[in-house]
């Protein structure tokens, strides 16, 4: 799958890294790209839905990649962080306004850039898997299409579905085309190759990295953040990094080392580094 179709400090307590442990030091791998500029980088929306306007004031800084956490509510798709009560529903905080972007101007971003919508499964729940299927199959005409036995057909918005790992695997093995492709929450060097059902990464920072982006990036820690993306990108799968810390210095060092999806809350910060010349 090619690349172009495809959060606060936010400091883990100290609880949480003695949980996930010391993160394994991976192994060196050539960079294809070293020396040039990644073009598949995109801006992040962490929980776009806890902005004071969902969606909108991150297309309003041309952020071509933003996150809905998904809910079971009734007979609806509920959008929030812990359930009840919602911010709003799929169709309305998402799927309705792009469609009309779209229509509006044959795309997301007026730049062109592709455009990114994570779903993050908070449940597993058949009923919530039912109408997420029903739901999108309805907005096929925007969607980017995935077969089993063809390339992706790229539209104006990529879904990637993202969180409960049972619930995003049923989804991506109905019968193709489907409208959305999945990611996984962990990585390893050994993983399979990218297809148009498993395509990108979403990782735990704290899983791979102990930096706490203040100052400069220690060397072992530029090279273990380098050997990461290598080795997703060979794979053929983007990478985004979640609970990274949210200062500018790691969103310099994540831009120029070419994650995928530069992620956080600070939409203001996060754009003010994109927009800065090398």
């Amino acid at each position: 799958m090619k690349p172009g179709i495809l959060p606060a400090v936010r400091l883990v307590p100290l609880a949480s890294v003695l949980l996930l442990g010391c993160p394994p030091v991976l192994p060196d791998v050539p960079r294809a790209d070293s020396g040039t500029t990644n073009l598949s980088v995109f801006k992040h929306a962490h929980n776009d839905y806890e902005h004071t306007r969902p969606l909108l004031d991150a297309l309003d800084l041309s952020f071509e990649s933003v996150e809905a956490d998904v809910w079971l509510d009734g007979n609806d798709i509920g959008v929030s962080h812990n359930g009840a009560p919602f911010k709003g529903s799929l169709r309305t905080l998402y799927l309705e306004p792009l469609k009309q972007r779209v229509q509006q101007q044959g795309r997301v971003n007026a730049n062109g850039r592709p455009f990114f919508l994570w779903l993050d499964l908070k449940q597993g729940d058949s009923k919530l898997l039912e109408l997420i299927a029903s739901q999108l199959g309805e907005y096929t005409s925007i969607l980017t299409e995935f077969s089993d036995d063809q390339p992706a057909t790229s539209r104006a918005v990529t879904v990637i579905l993202t969180g409960d790992d049972a619930g995003k695997k049923a989804l991506v093995s109905r019968p193709s085309p489907r409208p959305f492709i999945r990611d996984s929450n962990s990585y390893s060097p050994m993983d399979a190759p990218s297809d148009n059902k498993w395509g990108a990464y979403a990782l735990n920072y704290y899983a791979f990295m102990q930096w706490n982006g203040e100052g400069t990036i220690p060397a072992a820690q530029q090279r273990q953040l380098d050997n990461l993306l290598a080795g997703a990108h060979q794979l053929g799968r983007q990478v985004r990094l979640y609970g990274s810390p949210e200062t500018k210095a790691w969103w310099r060092v994540a831009k120029a080392a070419g994650v995928d999806f530069i992620g956080g809350d600070d939409l203001a910060g996060i754009d003010s580094v994109m927009k800065e010349t090398p």
